[in-house]
């Protein structure tokens, strides 16, 4: 009979290739990780989503003291590469800071110039010294003589999407403040209002979103693209901390899908080698982003219209006795504390109900939406902690809201 290997034997075994790579990649991350760890701004790029691309120069053989030279020097350069892509992603994150923007005059997007200045503002480009201006949307559009301006004041006024680019908003700058933007560069936006989002008191308030493509690319590195969201809350809170309190932004769809067509163009450009294919690939990239930017116009405009007209369907359904918050408060009645529930990523709250039936509360009791979900997608939410059991105050609190909120409006 045959005995199975010792310890010895066993920790003596020659590793394979694939395990071999996989320590050598184990490595690499843990390099890369300390690098970030003792870098001065290395928070700004501490994320478990973020990415390092390498080129790694790799000689075939190291038996020669002329081989293991080169294989010394590949070492080093593969270092600085390591060094040099940390330092281009965390100055990507210096450049780029969500709802702020870059202030060229400052070179930082953490000064005072960099916020919005109200609710209603879009980014109408910056001054001659690399200040970033800030007009109320509507005012925006008269400057611009858009005959569409009155139409934000109409009862029933759709959103206006204007996409702008990158040379328009550089226009008044001079030169000297232009050659700062050697790294950072703002290919060109799209601004839009007005949205109605309600406030605290639930009275809805305009509020306009500038939605920038921003890029970066330090000495030596490639360029990353990011798109940027710029807007306020109803009273001057990010817009990040108002909709964890009321749920889905109005743009959240069209939004996600630019992210998507950029992450694509990003990829188109990343550097090949030659320093004139680079060129002639961001070339490219610039028409793709102009062509982005009119479509994701057209899709912040249209996606409103097609909110309006299920809003005035259910407003139809509501006259006919057969509006789907007559079942949420019925499902929230009968529900047993364990099925209501906290949804940890979009903070509101999940009643179920018979067969698959899901409302959606906001924080303040409003039923946002109603759905059906399969038992097995109810028990991997459940299984993943995306929602989590409610404590009985909350519980108690949650009944409370909406049924003040179904008093508020006369039901």
């Amino acid at each position: 009979m045959t005995r199975p290997p010792s310890d010895a034997t066993a920790q003596e075994r020659t590793p394979t290739p694939d395990e071999r790579v996989r320590r050598a990649l184990e490595l690499l991350t843990e390099a890369a990780r300390e690098y970030l760890l003792r870098h001065p701004q290395g928070h700004m790029a501490n994320g478990p989503r973020e990415r390092l691309e390498l080129t790694v120069p790799l000689p075939l053989s190291a038996d020669s003291a002329a081989d293991r030279a080169s294989v010394a020097r590949s070492a080093h350069e593969l270092q600085e590469a390591l060094a040099g892509a940390v330092d281009g992603l965390i100055h990507h994150r210096a450049a780029f800071r969500p709802g702020r923007v870059y202030c060229l005059r400052c070179e930082s997007a953490e000064c005072e110039h960099a916020e919005l200045s109200s609710p209603r503002a879009t980014f109408a480009g910056y001054g001659p010294s690399g200040v970033p201006r800030f007009v109320d949307f509507a005012q925006w559009l008269v400057e611009r003589r858009d005959p569409r301006a009155g139409d934000l004041y109409q009862r029933q006024s759709h959103v206006i999407a204007v996409p702008v680019s990158g040379e328009e908003l550089l226009s008044q700058l001079l030169s000297v403040f232009r050659d700062r933007t050697a790294g950072y560069r703002l290919h060109g936006q799209v601004s839009a209002g007005f949205y109605r989002v309600a406030d605290r008191r639930g009275d809805g308030t305009p509020i306009a979103v500038t939605l920038q493509v921003v890029s970066s690319r330090p000495q030596g590195n490639r360029r990353r693209y990011s798109l940027n969201v710029l807007a306020l809350g109803p009273e001057g809170e990010p817009v990040e901390h108002l909709f964890d309190r009321l749920g889905e932004s109005p743009w959240h769809s069209e939004v996600r899908w630019a992210a998507t067509v950029l992450a694509s163009i990003e990829r188109s450009v990343t550097k090949k080698g030659r320093q004139r294919k680079t060129k002639d690939a961001e070339a490219k990239a610039e028409s793709r982003i102009a062509g982005l930017l009119d479509a994701l116009a057209r899709r912040l405009e249209k996606g409103k219209r097609a909110r309006e007209r299920r809003t005035q369907h259910a407003e139809e359904r509501h006259g006919q006795g057969d509006r789907p918050t007559r079942m949420a408060l019925a499902d929230l009645a009968q529900a047993k504390d364990e099925d209501i529930l906290l949804d940890t990523q979009r903070r509101t709250f999940v009643v179920l109900g018979d067969r698959g039936r899901s409302h959606i509360f906001n924080r303040q009791g409003k039923l946002v939406t109603s759905i059906r979900y399969s038992t097995d997608a109810i028990d991997r939410r459940r299984e993943k902690g995306r929602w989590k059991p409610l404590p009985r105050e909350e519980v108690l609190a949650l009944r409370a809201m909406v049924e003040g909120e179904q008093a508020a409006q006369g039901r």
